[in-house]
């Protein structure tokens, strides 16, 4: 056995038997204890800074038994903000799923929009008669919607047909010249003579010559429209003897006169108009082209080289290829028979190898032009200015000579 000079001096040694050696005071010596029990010495050692406590002695029972097997379970960890996070991710797994779209106004706007850029201008015009909530949308986005079909299909139509101005939107200032007796006169030419062409209403629409052409054209395009089907046929046009209007023909231009001025309003119904005449020039090519003698007919033999494909497009892309011009308005119905494509207000360049449109300005520069020669001053200054005009352009041309 140790004694306790072995130890360190920081370690106390508590012995369960007594010594002989050490307890002096003691009368009665006690035998030492047997090998068997001096393993059962247990050392409790006194807490020492830096180093390790010594390992306990075990007995041979503690030997043999079997390892610990830790059954305790884990203590739940308990947090408010846990909580309130499983809260709300359950209130969120009990809400019902969103509904399926019942109809295909459900559909976000920017996709709706889409879908309807792909349909024709007359097929949205029906469509507004299914229900209110459809009417509204398309009322509310004609104006993106007509426009967005006239760039993809109407696009050369559109510079060749454009819209009359409206008298209202004109600045006051030309309201006097353009409404004068005299102005009004000049355009008797334009109102008399025609009888597919209904006279325009000048407190509705401008009159100077670039609105008078654009109203005139685009009634010209719903009348020759409304004979198509007796041009396949080859039915006769109805002539009507010089002096008389019957009452159909006075019904069938108020109804084309209704259409332009609807068309001046309403964008879908410009672009069902402009659509109206692709369908007239495409059906007028091909119905002229079984009569030409080269079998069978080919695309080059047709005006702007109308093939099929082009046909299957609907759209007026053929157009853009060199073609007959149209410089003469159809000033009769009999000039409907030869006519094939009536595309006015352009004129082909042969330096460039494209169609020139006449300038989008011309209503502007016509405008100051019947400002100029029928505004509010006298009648007298306006022929002495001209007379005056007269005789310096003659004074320069003589001195010229």
């Amino acid at each position: 056995m140790s004694t306790g000079q072995d130890e360190p001096a920081s370690t106390s040694i508590k012995p369960l038997y007594p010594r002989p050696d050490t307890d002096r005071s003691n009368s009665v010596l006690t035998a030492s204890p047997p090998a068997e029990e001096v393993q059962a010495y247990q050392y409790v050692a006194a807490p020492s800074w830096g180093k390790k406590p010594r390992k306990q002695a075990l007995t041979a029972d503690e030997e043999n038994d079997e390892p610990l097997i830790d059954t305790t379970a884990a203590l739940q960890l308990r947090s408010k903000k846990t909580e309130r996070l499983q809260k709300r991710l359950e209130r969120r797994s009990k809400k019902k799923p969103k509904p399926k779209p019942q109809s295909f106004l459900d559909l976000p706007s920017e996709l709706l929009h889409e879908v309807f850029t792909y349909l024709r201008p007359n097929d949205l015009l029906q469509l507004q008669r299914l229900n209110r909530s459809t009417q509204a949308y398309i009322h509310e986005n004609e104006s993106s919607l007509a426009k967005e079909l006239i760039r993809a299909r109407y696009s050369i139509l559109s510079k060749c047909f454009p819209l009359p101005v409206s008298f209202s939107t004109i600045d006051p200032i030309y309201h006097p010249s353009l409404l004068s007796a005299k102005r009004q006169d000049l355009l008797a030419i334009h109102k008399k003579p025609y009888q597919h062409v209904q006279p325009l209403d000048p407190l509705a629409i401008c009159t100077c010559m670039t609105c008078v052409f654009a109203y005139n054209n685009l009634c010209t395009i719903a009348d020759l429209a409304h004979w198509q089907s007796s041009l396949d046929n080859r039915e006769p046009i109805p002539m009507i003897p010089r002096g008389q209007s019957p009452e159909w023909n006075r019904e069938l231009l108020a109804r084309n006169a209704t259409l332009v001025y609807t068309a001046m309003t309403q964008p879908l119904v410009y672009a069902a108009l402009l659509a109206r005449h692709l369908d007239t020039t495409t059906r007028t090519i091909l119905r002229r082209s079984k009569y030409i003698k080269a079998r069978p007919v080919l695309p080059e033999h047709r005006p702007y080289q109308l093939s099929l494909a082009d046909v299957a497009k609907e759209s007026d892309e053929y157009l853009a290829r060199k073609g007959p011009p149209s410089y003469e308005f159809p000033f009769h119905r009999d000039n409907y028979y030869n006519l094939e494509a009536y595309v006015p207000n352009r004129k082909w360049s042969r330096e460039e190898g494209c169609w020139k449109y006449y300038a989008a300005t011309q209503h502007e520069r016509d405008l100051e032009w019947v400002r100029e020669r029928f505004g509010p001053e006298e009648d007298g200054e306006r022929v002495a200015r001209r007379v005056a005009e007269l005789g310096e352009r003659l004074r320069k041309g003589s001195l010229g000579r």
